[in-house]
């Protein structure tokens, strides 16, 4: 039976889905010429902004951290680039993608946007972001990380640049864990098994009186953050050339049994998939022990539970660990009136000098190869961010790759929908949940 929730979101895609192809089809830009952008051979610092240039650009701040990140960014930019207008818009992140897609559908696009690597499939695919091959700088290019170079790269052409990483880590109650004697991980290596994660887990719920021992923020839409767990496993989205859905398999089983007992032992809290962010409120406020969250989470539970917190490595099950690809790319429109303009700017913010002031202020971590064998001089943290550093060098590469894809946008929603009855009362089994995935994901694959 289709619910009235899956109808309206299935109507919001089909919308938004028309307005792109409308749009990759000659549709008239609001921002004016809808010039495309032409990949003449010039190359990063020798491209020439258009006269009178003038940049929109939309992007989230998510935390303070990430405010200290944009303010430097748009500082710097903006002395460096006289000959270019920089128009920064902000929206909550809460709200950041709502609003934009009400823009898109509108035919009312910013210059450059920020967005979520797992996103990026639908824009791709529409054809709507702008080429920059030949007019990023070779050095930034060499410099970056492959999977993240192959994550803005669509059929031969580059379509944006790479900023930023971030992941997802353990966070734990230092006053819980210290009364409880639990054991903290040294390593990704020393991460707690499967099996101590759950006997860990109901030692705190019953020492601490909780109603549930941990959550995990793969809420509010972001159900691929659950998606470690499934390829620590040895399960995929994807098969291996991304061309059928790969659910039905005992690994990616073993995964949502996992969670399956956590919903039937109430250790993890009843947050649906779908549902808005609860995770970090329940443990801030002390009605959880630990949480799985991210790295740019670090300055909110400073500022909400001082130094009674602390982060730790993932845990692992046959001796494999992994954690969230998480962090965000930059890419411009491709009928922008200003292309040289849109890709001085990427050039410039995702260029290493900037990226490292970027990083070290605002708590997030590069993707450039070099800066992350150099370190970065966090301005805060250090101790921890140090840990992520570790905890990075585990995100599986099979997963980096099925994320990006082109339809995983798509994959993603059915996968939290079908997890939502399982998160939220275990009113289906694991095994159904990868029946109804495996149905409802072969289908979208093919439309």
């Amino acid at each position: 039976m289709v619910t009235r929730k899956k109808q309206a979101a299935g109507i919001a895609v089909l919308v938004f889905l028309l307005a792109f192809s409308l749009i990759a089809c000659g549709g008239k830009s609001a921002k004016g010429s809808g010039a495309a952008a032409a990949s003449g051979g010039v190359a990063g610092k020798d491209l020439k902004a258009e006269p009178g240039a003038e940049l929109e650009f939309v992007y989230w701040e998510g935390s303070t951290a990430d405010k200290r990140g944009f303010d430097y960014l748009v500082e710097q930019f903006t002395k460096d680039h006289p000959e270019i207008k920089l128009k920064p818009q902000v929206y909550p992140s809460s709200t950041y993608r709502d609003q934009l897609d009400t823009r898109i559908a509108a035919n009312d696009w910013p210059d450059v946007m920020r967005y979520t690597y797992q996103r990026l499939g639908k824009f791709k695919e529409a054809g709507v972001m702008l080429d920059l091959t030949e007019k990023i700088s070779e050095e930034s290019l060499t410099d970056l990380v492959p999977a993240f170079r192959s994550a803005l790269t669509h059929e031969g052409k580059l379509v944006g640049m790479p900023h930023h990483t971030d992941t997802v880590a353990l966070y734990y109650n230092k006053r819980m864990f210290a009364e409880s004697g639990i054991r903290i991980p040294n390593d990704p290596q020393d991460g707690w098994t499967w099996d101590e994660l759950n006997q860990i887990a109901a030692k705190l719920k019953a020492d601490h009186k909780l109603d549930y021992a941990f959550g995990g923020i793969w809420d509010n839409g972001s159900g691929y953050r659950f998606l470690p767990f499934v390829y620590a496993a040895g399960g995929a989205i994807l098969s291996p050339d991304q061309t059928t859905i790969a659910v039905n398999s005992p690994e990616f089983l073993k995964a949502l049994s996992l969670y399956e007992g956590w919903r039937k032992d109430n250790l993890v809290a009843r947050t649906g998939f779908t549902q808005t962010s609860q995770t970090n409120m329940l443990f801030v406020a002390q009605q959880t022990a630990f949480t799985f969250s991210g790295s740019w989470h670090i300055s909110y539970m400073q500022e909400n539970m001082p130094d009674n917190w602390g982060i730790t490595y993932m845990p692992k099950i046959d001796g494999k660990t992994g954690s969230d690809m998480g962090g965000n790319g930059l890419f411009g429109y491709a009928k922008t009136k200003y292309p040289n303009a849109a890709a001085i700017f990427i050039d410039y913010v995702t260029s290493k000098d900037v990226v490292r002031g970027f990083c070290e202020v605002s708590n997030f971590i590069p993707v450039r190869q070099s800066l992350i064998k150099e370190g970065i001089n966090y301005s805060a943290y250090q101790p921890e961010m140090q840990t992520l550093l570790g905890i990075v060098s585990t995100i599986d590469p099979k997963m980096a790759s099925d994320e990006t894809s082109t339809r995983f946008q798509q994959l993603n929603i059915i996968f939290g929908e079908e997890m939502d009855p399982l998160a939220i009362n275990g009113s289906v089994t694991a095994q159904q949940v990868i029946a109804n995935l495996e149905r409802r994901m072969t289908q979208a694959l093919k439309e």
